[in-house]
C-alpha cells in the first residue's frame, strides 16, 4: 500500500490523468481522490513533463508503481488483479489505496469495490461479466458516465473536453457518496440486526427499527431456521417479512400463506382472524399490519400455515 491519502492532501498537491476522451475509470478515479481531498488539483494532459512533475499520476503514464503514485494499468507488463480475476483499472488502483480510508472500514471498503469498483474495472479493461450469449444491452454506469463526452458534432477542443470532464466527475462523486454511505449503513446495520429478538426457535426475528436485515441474516448461521423478519415500516404500520432463499432472491423459505395473497383491509382480516390488516402482497413476501401485536399474529399464523 501506497501513502496515497497522505500525499493527496498535501498543500499544493497536483493529480495528474489524460486529456481528450474520458471513461468511468479515470473519471470514478478522480472522484476518490476528490473525496479524499475536494480540493485537490486534477491535470489532463499527456504531455510528459507535466506527469513527471504529478504529485499522483492515473490511467497514463504507462507507470504501475504505488510507492511513487503512479496507477497506469495499460502497460504490457502489468498484472495486477483481483481474486476472481478482475483486472484492476485506475479506479480499482486508487480505491484499493484510498477505500478503507474513505469508508470507515475494509469492510465497506470491499461492499464498495463489489456494488460498484469491480463493474466500472471490468468494462475498461474488457472483460465480460455477464453469461448470456446476446446479454441485454442496459446503459451500465460506464456508460453513463462516457455520455458526458462531447460528440463529435460538439466542441471538442481541449477546455471543451475539461469542462465535460468535470461534469461527469460531478455525477462520479455523488454515485461514489451514495454507494460508500450506503456500505457504511450496511456494516452498521449488522449490529443493529443482532439486537433484534429471536421468536419461534429461531423461526421468527422480530426489529424495533426499519433497517437492512437480509444481508446480514443470509450470511449468518444463526438465522439458518428464519423464516419471517417482523419490523416497523412506519410509525403506524409494521410489516412481516418472508425470508429470501438467498441474496437477490424472489424465491422464499416459506412464503406467507396462499389464502392470504393480495388482500387488504377487511378482507385480510377475515383471512386471518386478526383485525387491523393492512395488505398482503400477492406475490406472497410481505404483508402489513397497524400493530406490531397483530403483525406477530400474522406471523405465527404464517409459521403454521
Amino acid at each position: 500500500m501506497s501513502d496515497l491519502h497522505a500525499v493527496a492532501l498535501r498543500p499544493g498537491a497536483v493529480a495528474a490523468t489524460h486529456s481528450g476522451s474520458f471513461h468511468a475509470d479515470d473519471v470514478f478515479a478522480a472522484a476518490a481522490l476528490r473525496l479524499a481531498n475536494p480540493s485537490l488539483a486534477i491535470r489532463r494532459t499527456r504531455e510528459s513533463g507535466l506527469l513527471e512533475r504529478a504529485d499522483i499520476v492515473f490511467d497514463v503514464g504507462r507507470v504501475f508503481d504505488p510507492a511513487a503514485c503512479r496507477f497506469d494499468h495499460h502497460q504490457l507488463e502489468y498484472r495486477e488483479a483481483r481474486d476472481n480475476g478482475i483486472p484492476f483499472s485506475s479506479f480499482g488502483l486508487i480505491w484499493r489505496e484510498l477505500g478503507a480510508q474513505l469508508c470507515g472500514s475494509a469492510a465497506a471498503a470491499g461492499r464498495v469495490d463489489h456494488w460498484l469498483v469491480q463493474g466500472v474495472d471490468a468494462i475498461d479493461c474488457g472483460v465480460t461479466l455477464s453469461k448470456e450469449a446476446s446479454p441485454v444491452n442496459v446503459m451500465s454506469i460506464s456508460t453513463v458516465i462516457g455520455g458526458f463526452n462531447p460528440g463529435w458534432q460538439d466542441d471538442t477542443t481541449a477546455p471543451a473536453q475539461d469542462q465535460a470532464f468535470e461534469r461527469a466527475l460531478g455525477m462520479a462523486l455523488a454515485v461514489l457518496h451514495n454507494a460508500i454511505r450506503g456500505a457504511q449503513n450496511l456494516e452498521a446495520a449488522r449490529a443493529a440486526v443482532a439486537q433484534g429478538t429471536l421468536l419461534e426457535g429461531g423461526r421468527l426475528l422480530l426489529l424495533e427499527r426499519d433497517l437492512p436485515w437480509q444481508d446480514t441474516v443470509l450470511g449468518c448461521s444463526r438465522y439458518a431456521e428464519l423464516l419471517y423478519v417482523v419490523y416497523p415500516d412506519s410509525p403506524t404500520k409494521w410489516h412481516v417479512h418472508t425470508v429470501p432463499d438467498h441474496a437477490g432472491s424472489f424465491d422464499n423459505r416459506k412464503s406467507l400463506p396462499e389464502p392470504w395473497a393480495g388482500l387488504d383491509g377487511d378482507k385480510l382480516d377475515a383471512a386471518t382472524g386478526v383485525e387491523g390488516g393492512v395488505f398482503c402482497h400477492r406475490g406472497r413476501f410481505v404483508a402489513g399490519h397497524r400493530t406490531r401485536e397483530g403483525a406477530l399474529q400474522m406471523a405465527r399464523l404464517a409459521l403454521l400455515a
